[in-house]
């Protein structure tokens, strides 16, 4: 027990400090009212609110799409540059495992923010493998760029990135799980007994989150499942404008944008 006068180690049962002999205000509940705590705070976004457990499955498409925009463009300067081509054809074998990553990525992010304590577990490997993943694609596009211009310095950074990868993604789980047991107390798990030092109090639980508009699927603008027409009011703007929009992009990504379509009318709720 701490003194609030001098900050002394005191016994747990002492009314007075025995270095400065101040009164110590032991303040307990009775035993058979419970300790009150501030609830969790879930700190939500409003992508979170909109689309929920979806939202990271949502984003891992749009994340693809994004590929697929990167990869067309590299294939229309695939004639100009040899690197264009290796690197396209790098993005579109490896494109399942990008749509992977971004889904781990994403829904890591989601459940961090919602169980904070219990992904604080896994943080360190979650980590450690979006990290090693972002640089063996580094890697990868020093060698072709090195390979594309004869460069001897870029071939040696991507060889040398590549070597390095077990050692970064070792390094990453050390530190990140040497930080998780540093921080154990503060996730409701303390690593030690004895006098611990006073836990401040709680802070107050945040005032409820007060959606705006929400994005949802259309119910008067609705050709199909009201999807473009959800975005265009809530992007305030003409519906054809975003439906022109979406047709040009499922033409460039060779029908992907199709099968987001269909996801995001599954996923998105209805606006009445």
């Amino acid at each position: 027990m701490y003194c609030p006068k001098c900050g002394a180690v005191n016994e747990d049962q002492a009314s007075f400090c025995q270095r400065c002999g101040g009164k110590i205000m032991t303040l307990q509940p009775p035993a058979d009212q419970p300790v009150k705590r501030a609830p969790a705070v879930w700190n939500q976004t409003p992508f979170d609110r909109t689309f929920r457990g979806g939202g990271p499955l949502l984003k891992a498409f749009l994340g693809v799409t994004f590929l697929l925009l990167v990869m067309e463009i590299f294939k229309a300067l695939s004639s100009e540059s040899s690197f264009a081509e290796r690197f396209s054809e790098f993005l579109g074998d490896t494109l399942l495992l990008f749509f992977l990553m971004f889904l781990l990525a994403f829904y890591f992010g989601y459940y961090t923010r919602k169980y904070p304590r219990e992904s604080s577990i896994i943080s360190p490997l979650i980590t450690a493998i979006i990290v090693t993943f972002a640089l063996w694609v580094i890697s990868k596009a020093f060698g072709f760029l090195g390979e594309s211009r004869s460069d001897a310095f870029l071939t040696a950074m991507g060889d040398m990135v590549s070597s390095v990868l077990y050692i970064v993604f070792l390094l990453i789980i050390l530190l990140g799980y040497i930080g998780v047991i540093m921080r154990a107390d503060r996730f409701g798990f303390p690593l030690w007994k004895g006098n611990v030092p006073p836990v401040p109090p709680a802070p107050a639980p945040q005032a409820p989150y007060a959606p705006g508009k929400r994005m949802g699927r259309s119910s008067r603008e609705k050709i199909i499942f009201g999807v473009c027409g959800g975005m265009a009011e809530y992007l305030e703007t003409d519906p054809f404008l975003v439906r022109v929009l979406w047709v040009v992009g499922t033409l460039l990504t060779s029908g992907v944008l199709i099968l987001a379509y269909i996801v995001m009318a599954i996923i998105m709720p209805e606006n009445h």
